[in-house]
């Protein structure tokens, strides 16, 4: 029989050994310690960094023409080219010439001030050879009452959709081709109305640009028969002209024009925020030097895209994340918001890309706008309107070492 004394220290030394499975866990050298903390931050540009640059997208591949009386205090016109319309058609293999009875144009609005009315679209007759190198004063002198070709009301309860005009008759010299223009024909657009406004028309770049179409009676002898013909023809060619060059101040940030401008922005992020934060909130905040100007009712929409790398001008930019865009309104002075949380989450945070922006107009709107938006840069000597971006993010949890 084993003595008393060592029964009841076995006993406590099992005892000693159980596990409390019913009890919490008591972990205090593992567990994280303190309570999340949330930092409101605002950053500013790198100095002297922040530029725009002007030509991404020129004229005449603009998808969109523009037009206007005194809409921005001078008036902007149209011009377009249409290919060659052949003098004859082949019919049993030979060539026959044809008699013109009508023909048609076709103009496609895409936006206009639909508060405005009384609009109308005068077409007049241009030399032929026009090109990406034409002037408005080269082409003004053409703009007289002798060259109109017609007038196109634009009925007033139009917002967008198709204009359609015919020439017929004793109109039709107006827009005879002769040999000396190789069959080519040229028109110049421009816009009459009691108020100052503007339209903006589809262009041949983006598909809906305009169509001469010309209806024709072919006679064939041997048969005695008489054939209608059609000839289509879009435009090949066409710009927006205006009468005032658009100037660059490099010491604010300019979006849109024509040719389009786009502004580049540079951050420094902070390694706290890039390294291992949890950004919550991002914003960037532009100042206008003055209240948005461009055509009522015709909103602009401004983009925001996260560069890949560093190249200036050329810089690429992240098309699938990082893309913020706002609406602006016409006449607004209001601080410019643009929201990025986006951009910082899936484009900044734990990568070695630069921390910049490349600002321009929606794609449909490059140089295709009435509007130019211009925000201060970080060279204003007002800190408070310059560009900031305010960020709120969660710093990493403190953990306790073991």
């Amino acid at each position: 029989m084993k003595p008393w004394y060592l029964v009841l220290g076995g006993a406590l030394l099992l005892g000693g050994c159980q596990e409390k499975l019913t009890s919490p866990g008591d972990c205090p050298a593992l567990c994280p310690g303190g309570s999340p903390q949330v930092v409101d931050e605002v950053l500013s540009p790198i100095p002297g960094s922040d530029s725009s640059f002007v030509g991404y997208v020129q004229p005449q591949a603009a998808p969109a023409l523009l037009v206007s009386n005194g809409l921005e205090g001078f008036e902007e016109r149209a011009i377009m080219r249409f290919p060659p319309r052949s003098d004859s058609v082949a019919v049993r293999d030979t060539l026959r010439s044809y008699t013109v009875d009508s023909v048609a144009f076709g103009f496609t609005v895409l936006a206009r001030d639909s508060m405005a009315p009384g609009l109308q679209l005068l077409l007049y007759r241009l030399p032929p050879l026009i090109d990406s190198s034409t002037s408005y004063a080269q082409v003004d002198p053409a703009f007289v009452p002798e060259n109109l070709v017609l007038t196109v009301p634009i009925p007033d309860t139009l917002r967008t959709g198709v204009l359609r005009a015919v020439v017929q008759g004793s109109d039709l010299a107006r827009i005879a081709l002769t040999p000396a223009d190789s069959g080519v024909l040229s028109l110049g657009v421009r816009l009459d109305a009691p108020s100052f406004t503007g339209v903006r028309l589809g262009a041949s770049a983006a598909g809906n640009g305009g169509v001469f179409l010309t209806y024709a009676t072919l006679a064939v002898p041997d048969t005695g028969a008489a054939r209608l013909r059609t000839f289509p023809l879009t435009a090949t060619f066409n710009t927006s002209l205006p009468a005032v060059p658009e100037v660059l101040d490099s010491t604010v940030l300019t979006v849109g024009g024509n040719p389009s401008t786009r502004s580049l922005i540079r951050f420094d992020l902070p390694s706290r925020i890039r390294d291992s934060a949890t950004v919550i909130r991002a914003t960037l905040e532009l100042t206008p030097v003055a209240p948005l100007t461009g055509l009522a009712t015709d909103p602009v929409r401004l983009v925001a895209r996260g560069i890949l790398s560093d190249l200036g001008a050329k810089s690429p930019v992240e098309s699938r994340f990082g893309v913020a865009i706002d609406t602006v309104p016409v006449g607004s002075s209001a601080t410019e918001e643009l929201e990025m949380v986006r951009l910082l989450q899936q484009v900044w945070i734990g990568e070695s890309r630069p921390a910049g922006l490349l600002l321009s107009l929606s794609p449909e709107l490059e140089a295709a706008s009435f509007s130019r938006p211009v925000f201060y840069s970080s060279r204003a000597a007002d800190p408070a309107v310059r560009p900031r971006l305010r960020v709120s993010y969660l710093r990493s949890f403190p953990f306790e070492n073991p």
